[in-house]
């Protein structure tokens, strides 16, 4: 049966992800659990499933315009990937060891990766950047350290694909236009939600009926939001999104 809370819930994040570029995996989570009351261990895994289907769509779109560095999509999966696996076994493994307190510990680590993701949206909306300053790029091993970092906290929280790697494409990686940046993010977001929704449904944290209401709502929403996009300002949005993230991660963390 469809759920119209979820429905509606996509239709929100879909909305945003439309107008921003920003806020599926880091708003929903923190939503499932805050607001519909699912586990975080079964919220991770659900919405990994629900970022493999909507950024594959994306990806392919971007593969079609040409607007992906499919090099440096390599690069930062061949370190992502490894890390998404660790940390979706490190779930597993606390899980097993830890089952009365997992879920708290689980839940703290979600709060400070969205306190991270907070931080990184607004360095990114501020302007700063790296790459302009220095006239330099991060090299392999600075990319593959970034990749690993982020797969992990994907693995473990489902955040960090979209909004934390946009800002270290933004201040990292000055050459690459605004599509690019957004075709990089898409592109790497969807191999690494495949591979970590891949881990979490083998051992069984995904509900797929949540997933297809999710999906029911959030396309129509992409839809609305891209029409929105060029007739409200985005920038305050984008400020607004952030102040969000930390506003959940901050309840995540102390409650």
């Amino acid at each position: 049966m469809i759920d119209p809370i979820l429905t509606s819930l996509g239709l929100f994040i879909g909305t945003l992800v439309g107008l921003t570029g920003v806020g599926g995996g880091a708003l929903l989570t923190p939503l499932l659990i805050l607001v519909v009351g699912v586990r975080p261990m079964t919220a991770i895994g659900t919405d990994l499933a629900f970022a493999a289907i909507t950024k594959g769509v994306g990806a392919i779109q971007h593969q079609r315009h040409g607007t992906s560095d499919f090099r440096l999509v390599f690069r930062l999966a061949m370190a992502s990937i490894p890390g998404a696996l660790v940390g979706a076994w490190f779930i597993s493994v606390l899980d097993t060891s830890d089952t009365v307190n997992v879920e708290a510990l689980l839940t703290r680590f979600l709060g400070v990766v969205l306190l991270v993701s907070a931080s990184a949206s607004l360095l990114r909306i501020f302007g700063l950047s790296w790459a302009k300053d220095t006239k330099k790029e991060l090299g392999f091993v600075a990319t593959a350290g970034f990749g690993v970092a982020i797969g992990f906290m994907v693995g473990m929280t489902s955040v960090g694909a979209g909004s934390i790697l946009m800002a270290v494409l933004a201040i990292f990686y000055g050459r690459l236009g605004a599509a690019q940046a957004v075709g990089v993010d898409v592109t790497h977001g969807a191999v690494l939600a495949v591979v970590a929704a891949m881990a979490h449904g083998a051992a069984g944290r995904i509900e797929i009926p949540m997933v297809v209401s999710l999906l029911i709502g959030s396309i129509p929403g992409v839809i609305l939001g891209s029409w929105l996009c060029s007739r409200l300002p985005g920038r305050p949005l984008r400020v607004g999104i952030a102040a969000m993230l930390a506003v959940s991660g901050a309840h995540l963390l102390w409650t």
